[in-house]
């Protein structure tokens, strides 16, 4: 575990790259999506299963991956998961029918699920408490930068090469990230067990402190996104926006979310994690309120960029202090059932902002997040501070 030692940014930059591929892929999807139902011949709606495929399968096999990690080793389940991520994207381009897509994204929905638990608790296991704000603001960057990086690129490659293309050079990158982790990222320093057992998921209900993160992960997630889903059906149909002003929009916020993550990281490590997480959700919580009744202009702008900057800044300290919960050797079976409850979040609040949107427009959504954001704080009353 790097303790007393300096910063070390080659771990925590790997671990960027390969969450940085989990989360591109998801974001690579929805400016794909009308080039695909074209070449299948079906509607947007029915190419949308390969985004349901996707997410269950990375929701479900994380929870068999993260306790995985338990037992043989972080690098060696995060080995192979970017093996089959690397192997499913380059078989995209032999794809003929939607079913052998949904069976492809399937199998990256596996991989993606290994990404995202593996990394976040490699990074518990080698971080020291007292530097591992830093390393998650690093690592969260991932998530902000593959929304302004990829989506754009995913949208400029799929018309000129085929939307094809676009996985296949995320498998070149996969293969990279997989050299970089079999050549630069250090063994894991936990002693693991090669005896499998079981993983005993409902002893985490019976803690205090281990629900109370896995309700802020619900909270954190589901408010955030089902915001974001329903911003640019705003903009576009009760402001007239136009689609590349949108985006505009959208890379303002994301850049300064990229930002705000690794400031944010560094500040949680010197002021507090569980300080961090408060002030930015009682920050956030009346900024959704107040943008969703801003007209077009630089006031909503400048509120677009305090939403990303507030959204970005609560979630290294809270990586860093539930990856703290729990003990390494069972971190990642924790953070599997973590990550489950925030991928539920995201469909319970998607549900709930989908009616408040066809019954009270943006400004219901805004209510929707604001009170998920609202509840974030409470929920900290149980999270432990070492």
């Amino acid at each position: 575990m790097a303790g007393g030692k300096g910063f070390e940014w080659n771990v925590a930059l790997i671990l960027f790259a390969v969450l940085f591929l989990g989360v591109s892929d998801t974001q690579l999807v929805p400016p794909l999506l009308p080039s695909i139902a074209r070449e299948f011949n079906v509607s947007s709606g029915q190419a949308g299963i390969i985004v349901t495929s996707y997410s269950l399968a990375a929701a479900v096999f994380a929870l068999f991956a993260g306790p995985l990690s338990d037992r043989v080793g972080r690098k060696k389940v995060l080995a192979g998961g970017l093996t089959l991520f690397t192997a499913a994207s380059f078989t995209t381009q032999h794809v003929t029918t939607l079913g052998g897509l949904v069976i492809v994204r399937t199998l990256m929905g596996f991989a993606a699920g290994t990404l995202s638990t593996c990394a976040l608790s490699f990074a518990g296991d080698h971080y020291s408490y007292q530097q591992r704000g830093r390393a998650m603001g690093v690592l969260s960057m991932a998530y902000f930068m593959a929304f302004v990086i990829s989506a754009p690129a995913g949208a400029l490659m799929a018309p000129r090469w085929g939307w094809q293309s676009v996985f296949v050079s995320l498998a070149v990158l996969g293969i990279a990230v997989l050299f970089l982790v079999f050549w630069k990222l250090p063994e894991g320093t936990t002693r693991h067990s090669n005896r499998l057992q079981l993983p005993a998921f409902h002893r985490h209900f019976t803690k205090p402190d281990r629900l109370a993160g896995m309700i802020a992960a619900f909270l954190t997630s589901g408010g955030l996104v089902g915001y974001i889903t329903y911003v640019g059906a705003w903009l576009s149909d009760e402001q007239n926006v136009s689609f590349d002003r949108i985006a505009l929009v959208f890379m303002i916020s994301g850049i300064a979310a990229v930002g705000a993550s690794p400031l944010s990281g560094w500040l949680s490590d010197h002021a507090g994690k569980k300080n961090v997480i408060i002030w930015t959700n009682v920050l956030l919580a009346p900024t959704f309120f107040v943008v969703a009744r801003l007209g077009w202009g630089w006031p909503l702008w400048a509120g677009i960029a305090l939403l990303g900057i507030a959204a970005s800044a609560r979630q290294a300290p809270l990586h860093a202090i539930t990856t703290e919960i729990v003990g390494p050797e069972i971190r990642g079976e924790y953070t599997a059932l973590r990550n489950a409850a925030s991928q539920i979040g995201i469909a319970v609040a998607a549900g709930i902002s989908a009616y408040a949107f066809d019954t009270a427009g943006f400004r219901g959504v805004s209510i929707v997040a604001a009170a998920f954001t609202a509840l974030i704080p409470i929920s900290c009353i149980w999270l432990r501070e070492r």
